[in-house]
């Protein structure tokens, strides 16, 4: 097993430290200050002229949470067409001490199962007696196609707004037809979750990990680092993406309309990781799985919610492009690479070299060959799909461009 694990890594050189990639030996951006001495920006009770306040009740919907408690709710959206309330479930743990709010939300497309189990594991082993500030979790945020299987909202006749990851704040700024100002209801289902999503979420949290993976045939590792955020919130969300701990940190610019952009823009410091598939095997599960949870964990620790010490890799690569290999054609995929190889060792990914082949493509009735895939840069690929019948642009493979990339020891 030892030879056929060394043959998938293909003992390339991990980012040779050249001209491309430089290295820097940084610790984690310190917090401003403790969260036991700053402000949170949503709970006045946090702090008031100077001083730490004892901890308050948290108020939330319908519920009253004392504080060392956890408690559930529904949080209600709309009435569906057979008769059902389209609601929301949120998980409240809330801390003996006063801290910051904590946002935790998978299950934004329907089809990324694997947040979900993290969610669940994690929130089961945070004690809200021992926990300071709280924690608001959102395991699946889009039931509809949770329960589908999709990554956009089923049956949604304005297609364009589906995918609820696009449509935040949920409130168009001019009418999708015609001019002058948009009536309030002028809006999709998917742009109705958004709404409350962003009315009764993210108005009430300080921090949000915002939990993705890949669906299907294929495997996913990073976490997005957003730029464009300045000052504190800048710092805080730096540090809780290094402190979530997996090995590629991806810096780029706010998705439009992503529920994690409106966060941002709110002043909620934000951390993305995106972890796993949708056809891992029950170890690479389980790998991911510990990944997720250990990441919470360690974020909780870095904003001094938890006690502890962070859990780090030996370095991470913080990288900025990362250019995506699709098929122009379809066709049955052979690809070089499985998705459980990307979490077989502590830096997560495959070292592959710019031009190297990544996965060709037949024609499954013909049996004629149709295209080779190709490495478009020297990387780490983090994203890498299983052999099979692939459709023209689909996801195929995502490599960590190591051009103005630096790792962090």
């Amino acid at each position: 097993m030892a030879s056929a694990i060394g043959g998938w890594r293909r003992l390339l050189p991990v980012c040779p430290r050249s001209r491309s990639v430089s290295s820097a030996s940084t610790s984690i951006p310190p917090l401003a200050a403790s969260p036991a001495t700053s402000s949170s920006a949503h709970d006045p009770s946090f702090r008031q002229g100077g001083f730490a306040l004892k901890q308050q009740p948290f108020q939330f919907a319908d519920l009253t949470v004392a504080p060392g408690q956890r408690a559930f709710t529904w949080l209600p959206i709309t009435r569906l067409l057979h008769g059902a309330t389209l609601r929301l479930p949120v998980h409240i743990l809330h801390g003996a001490e006063p801290g910051p709010v904590l946002g935790i939300t998978g299950g934004i497309h329907g089809a990324e199962y694997m947040p979900t189990r993290m969610i669940k594991e994690a929130v089961g082993r945070l004690a809200p007696s021992a926990l300071r500030g709280t924690v608001v979790a959102v395991p699946v945020c889009n039931p509809l196609s949770f329960a589908r299987g999709t990554r956009i909202s089923p049956d949604e006749e304005d297609i364009d707004f589906a995918n609820l990851n696009r449509v935040f704040p949920g409130r168009r700024a001019t009418p999708l037809f015609g001019g002058g100002q948009p009536h309030p209801s002028d809006r999709t289902l998917t742009e109705t979750l958004a709404a409350t999503i962003t009315d009764q979420i993210l108005s009430r949290i300080d921090h949000v990990i915002d939990f993705h993976s890949h669906f299907r045939n294929a495997g996913l590792i990073k976490t997005i680092q957003q730029s464009g955020q300045e000052g504190r919130q800048a710092e805080v969300t730096a540090g809780m993406c290094r402190a979530f701990g997996l090995g590629l940190i991806h810096e780029h610019s706010p998705t439009p309309k992503s529920m994690t952009g409106q966060a941002a823009s709110m002043g909620v410091s934000t951390c993305v990781p995106e972890i796993g598939g949708g056809t891992m095997s029950p170890a690479t599960a389980e790998r991911c799985l510990q990944l997720g949870v250990r990441g919470i964990l360690n974020v909780m620790k870095y904003l001094e919610m938890i006690p502890g010490e962070v859990e780090l890799p030996s370095r991470q690569l913080l990288f900025h492009a990362a250019p995506h290999v699709r098929p122009t054609t379809s066709g049955y995929l052979v690809s070089c690479f499985d998705p459980d190889q990307l979490f077989l060792e502590d830096e997560p990914g495959v070292p592959v070299r710019e031009g190297e082949t990544l996965g060709t493509l037949f024609d499954p009735y013909t049996f004629e060959d149709l295209e080779t895939l190709r490495s478009p840069v020297d990387g780490i690929l983090y994203i890498t799909r299983r052999s099979g019948p692939i459709e023209a642009g689909s996801h195929a493979y995502a490599v960590a461009d190591f051009h103005n990339s630096r790792w962090i020891d």
